[in-house]
């Protein structure tokens, strides 16, 4: 996965203090999220859409009815096709909640996850953590604002 220089040094930035604030990557990239009612399987959607105004012309919308965590995740997921996968997106991508989407391949969806991860749990903001003595998944997952889950598996453990 290449990341744009572009994008590289915006989440380079955001990085520096954890937890990520992925409202404020989406700004800085010309986008804007948006906390919506979402049908029932929908997660999160990336759409094309001049009637908001944001530089980019791509809103974000999260379920709102999910978790917190959820929301902060799908969101990350959501820039990450936008920097990552543009040219397949046309007028909207939606992912529902095992954050698939029928226009996107299973190796943009994987790649999307990637990058989410890495942009809300950084490795090297993970490992120093844990050297400082946050070292379960439930303590880390509580610092990083992610899901247990999402923790586990950035950290290689079943989950």
């Amino acid at each position: 996965m290449t990341i744009p220089g572009d994008v590289k040094a915006v989440l380079d930035e955001a990085v520096e203090t954890v937890p990520v604030n992925p409202a404020h990557v989406a700004r800085k990239l010309g986008l804007e999220v948006y906390s919506a009612e979402l049908p029932k399987n929908i997660s999160g959607m990336l759409k094309r859409d001049e009637t908001y105004g944001t530089p980019s012309g791509f809103v974000i919308f999260v379920n709102k009815n999910e978790p917190a965590v959820r929301q902060r995740f799908t969101a990350a997921h959501e820039i990450a096709h936008f920097a990552l996968h543009k040219e397949s997106i046309g007028h909207e991508v939606s992912d529902n909640y095992m954050l698939r989407s029928e226009g996107m391949s299973d190796r943009q969806e994987v790649e999307a996850n990637k990058f989410a991860a890495a942009m809300l749990m950084p490795m090297d903001k993970v490992n120093s953590a844990i050297k400082q003595g946050i070292t379960t998944p439930e303590a880390l997952a509580k610092k990083f604002n992610v899901s247990k889950v999402a923790m586990s598996i950035r950290l290689g453990l079943p989950t």
